[in-house]
């Protein structure tokens, strides 16, 4: 059997279970799966952290996905100190190896420079010749803005450059940067998403980047970078992140509890009492693993720690009201 059957296996199996509460055995009854094949997709479930071998139930693609999230942040965290201490470098050392004569070049913009920096930006992407990459934090973006981005990518890539974008998970809640995820994937650019985005940077070729300087300060200027040494620190830190990142397509929306279901809100309600699964599955009318399934699916979905604080954090969202 080929993987990509395989594949169709394993999805329909997951359905089945999912949408039914079903174990492996009744799922592939059900479905009239051979034991061989139904083996297989089992094991492809594993791999995808979609399976619980203890309790033979489904995990929610929403709760596999942050897990998996979750075993790159170590990593990510490593990577993030890395980048403090080069930001060190660059303010306080770079300066004196430049004099040196190395193949260095270093520039600072602050504040009251942005409308040079622009240019510098404009500069660049008029001369890149193979790849621009690029980090985005959270960040209160305009139509204007995105538009002139958009022109300037699609130049870009009319002349065969290659443009990959990170942007934070969060943002998958804002409607016009969902529009422009569309509008990017259908020009041609690679667009992932990621929870955390630990500085807004641009990389033009792997020789020039420019890094903002003051995190979570939009406005507080930044610094170009002119070398690839120096640079190809700052490019293997936008890869590991690109790698951990995923499609916009596969990441929930979960600023609003607008799309939750009248069961996921009402188990909502019974967490923020404090109640057990038993309690809640007695008070709804349905199984404990069905409520076990959506307190898991909320907890994702909010980025709760534990059931209470899940609760507690759609209270504050107005979530309950």
């Amino acid at each position: 059997m080929t993987e990509s059957t395989d594949d169709h296996v394993a999805h329909k199996l997951y359905a089945r279970m999912h949408e039914h509460g079903e174990s492996t055995t009744e799922a592939a009854e059900a479905l009239g799966f051979a034991a061989a094949d139904v083996a297989r997709a089992r094991e492809r479930l594993l791999r995808l952290r979609l399976f619980n071998p203890q309790t033979e139930t489904t995990v929610d693609s929403a709760v596999a996905l942050a897990r998996s999230l979750e075993s790159h942040h170590r990593a990510l965290d490593q990577l993030l100190e890395q980048h403090v201490m080069t930001a060190s470098l660059v303010k306080d050392y770079l300066s004196v190896a430049a004099r040196r004569g190395d193949d260095v070049r270093v520039e600072f913009y602050e504040r009251d420079r942005l409308a040079a920096l622009h240019q510098r930006i404009d500069e660049c992407a008029a001369m890149v010749k193979h790849e621009v990459i690029a980090m985005h934090p959270p960040a209160k973006w305009t139509r204007e803005g995105l538009e002139a981005a958009l022109a300037r990518s699609r130049g870009n890539l009319g002349r065969g450059v290659r443009i990959r974008s990170i942007h934070a998970q969060s943002m998958v809640n804002d409607p016009l940067i969902r529009e422009f995820f569309q509008v990017w994937l259908a020009a041609g650019l690679e667009v992932r998403v990621t929870p955390v985005v630990p500085t807004r940077m641009l990389i033009y070729d792997r020789q020039v980047a420019i890094v903002q300087s003051e995190p979570g300060d939009p406005a507080g200027g930044a610094v170009l970078i002119r070398g690839a040494l120096l640079v190809r620190s700052l490019t293997a830190l936008f890869e590991t992140v690109w790698t951990s990142a995923s499609e916009p397509q596969d990441v929930p929306r979960a600023a609003s509890g607008d799309a939750l279901t009248g069961q996921q809100t009402a188990v909502l309600r019974l967490l923020a009492t404090g109640a057990k699964d038993e309690a809640i599955a007695r008070t709804l009318g349905v199984s404990t693993r069905t409520v076990t399934r959506i307190v898991g699916e909320l907890t994702a979905l909010l980025g709760a720690g534990s059931r209470f604080q899940a609760g507690a954090r759609a209270a504050r969202l107005g979530w309950l009201d």
